[in-house]
């Protein structure tokens, strides 16, 4: 019995404690990290306008292999959102709420564990020396849950090397990015080889759009379960293409870093190092016959054999930009 009666002393020292602490901890939390990213704001500004794009760098959907998450809205735009659910993290949702193109965006935070947090968020673009300062913050009221474990560790410093985390993978997702080419400039180049994680099928040229709106869903979640770093936008690899019959044979599909195992339904495709003949082209989708057209005579021109698949790199797409002119497309034929 007097174990008993000293347990129940413990916790309501413990509980009275928890109260305390919950009184008189930080009312406000102001988190902020800044990294220079070598390109300009209007090269980045895709990729942090877009909770898909965003979603492919961000460090809290690799926390938790059961995370779901849901898109709503026009993404890129004012009012788009997404939200989540998870065994570790709870639920929540982020919503766009201002944006001042290639400059700024803010978003509210909502977050339900432990009770209700309502931040907001920030990511801030400048041009300065050596390329873009990309700031990444959020401020708001700690809940009572906030203030207790504000208390008791360094949230700043815990959601701080989150932030820098997220930035690092950013710098490394633009550098991987090309710099768009005005018209349809032919360059070659060396091909390092890679991997991709995609889904591969024969479906109909006309059914394209719908195969791509389908599958590259799955592909960013497989990212996600495996824990995969992208190191590129979404891709179609094409490894036939037969107009008369109105078939191809194509993946979607997005170039990966680690090496990972492909889950149920994805696969892996790999490219070998090699040549390569690319062509970055700006416009709509409508100009692509024209790209690859070019691209097979500068083939047939100097006497080389193509190897599959083609690579077409949707590094700006109609999701990211409404101006069909700034789409922007990164084409790839490999040399046999």
């Amino acid at each position: 019995m007097k174990i008993l009666k000293y347990l129940l002393y413990v916790l309501i020292v413990l509980i009275l404690i928890g109260l305390i602490l919950g009184l008189v901890g930080p009312k406000t939390k102001d988190i902020q990290r800044s990294r220079v990213i070598p390109a300009t704001p209007e090269q980045i500004w895709p990729y942090v306008s877009n909770w898909e794009k965003i979603n492919m760098w961000s460090p809290w959907v690799r926390m938790d292999t059961s995370l779901t998450l849901e898109y709503t809205g026009n993404q890129g735009t004012v009012g788009s959102k997404y939200s989540w659910s998870s065994k570790k993290m709870g639920s929540g949702e982020q919503t766009i709420t201002a944006m001042d193109p290639n400059r700024s965006m803010e978003a509210e935070l909502i977050i339900k564990m432990m009770g209700e947090s309502t931040s907001k968020t920030t990511i801030v673009l400048q041009d300065t020396t050596g390329g873009t300062k990309v700031t990444w913050a959020m401020n708001g009221k700690n809940t009572f849950f906030e203030k207790i474990m504000s208390t008791m560790m360094s949230m700043e410093k815990m959601i701080g090397n989150e932030y820098d985390k997220g930035l690092n993978s950013l710098d490394s997702l633009i550098a991987t990015l090309p710099k768009p080419k005005p018209g349809m400039k032919i360059y070659t180049n060396d091909y390092p080889g890679g991997t991709y994680l995609g889904i591969k099928k024969k479906v109909k040229i006309s059914e394209l759009k719908d195969f791509f709106s389908k599958n590259f869903t799955p592909v960013m979640e497989g990212l996600k379960t495996t824990k995969a770093e992208a190191v590129g936008m979404p891709s179609g690899l094409y490894y036939t293409w037969e107009p008369d019959k109105d078939m191809t044979e194509v993946a979607a599909a997005i170039a990966i870093k680690n090496e990972v195992k492909a889950p149920m339904g994805l696969q892996l495709f790999v490219i070998l190092p090699g040549k390569m003949v690319a062509m970055d082209y700006m416009g709509g989708y409508g100009g692509l016959g024209n790209a690859h057209n070019a691209l097979a005579e500068y083939f047939r021109s100097n006497n080389l054999m193509q190897a599959p698949p083609v690579v077409e790199e949707y590094v700006v797409d109609p999701m990211m930009e409404k101006d069909s002119t700034k789409w922007h497309t990164r084409i790839i034929y490999f040399v046999k």
